[in-house]
């Protein structure tokens, strides 16, 4: 018996030992990815761009268009209902037909008796133009009126926007897509090719 124990003794001391030798290294098949090995003069060329954090600005004469303040008054229909201001603006960080539109928002700088009708509580998300189509997106939240600030809202931008090269046609979207009307009186599902009566 006492035999038996010595043997297994003699067992256990050779596996713990061989648990406690070094383990001999796996050979390892698996694919190696390898670094890109970046090319200096690459690098060196990032590392000489240099961005300009403000956009390059440009400025261009526009016509812009106002509610003519004696035909608001008076209602006689032999007045124009939109009088004509030229401004120089300047534009680049947004594109000039976003600029028009928020000149617009701004009032008349140089007409007595002229103003915009545009709420001042309207918020002006943004314009694109797309093959000749502006797009000019306002936000639903803040965007009431009456029938005639509805008009003279379209009319102006309409026909501020309709005077650059660059814009056949005038969509109106509300928060980014296509909406019925502008404040409730008027359609804006179909683009504007010129002012309404």
């Amino acid at each position: 018996m006492k035999k038996y124990i010595g043997v297994l003794f003699l067992i256990l001391i050779i596996f713990a030992l061989g648990a406690c030798a070094p383990k001999n290294e796996v050979e390892d098949n698996s694919p190696q990815i390898e670094e890109p090995i970046e090319n200096e003069a690459n690098i060196q060329d990032e590392e000489d761009e240099v961005v300009d954090p403000t956009p390059e600005r440009e400025s261009k004469e526009v016509n812009l268009y106002f509610a003519n303040g004696e035909y608001i008054e008076t209602g006689d229909e032999s007045l124009e209902k939109l009088v004509v201001e030229k401004r120089l603006v300047e534009f680049g960080d947004v594109p000039l037909e976003e600029r028009v539109v928020r000149e617009l928002m701004k009032g008349p700088e140089n007409i007595e008796n002229a103003s915009t009708v545009i709420p001042s509580t309207v918020k002006l998300l943004g314009v694109e133009v797309a093959d000749g189509t502006a797009y000019v997106n306002f936000a639903q939240e803040g965007m009431y009126g009456g029938s005639m600030q509805e008009t003279f809202t379209i009319n102006q931008i309409v026909a501020s926007l309709l005077d650059l090269d660059s814009v056949d046609r005038v969509q109106f979207l509300i928060d980014g897509k296509k909406a019925e009307t502008l404040m409730g009186h008027y359609s804006i599902e179909e683009p504007f090719e010129s002012i309404t009566e």
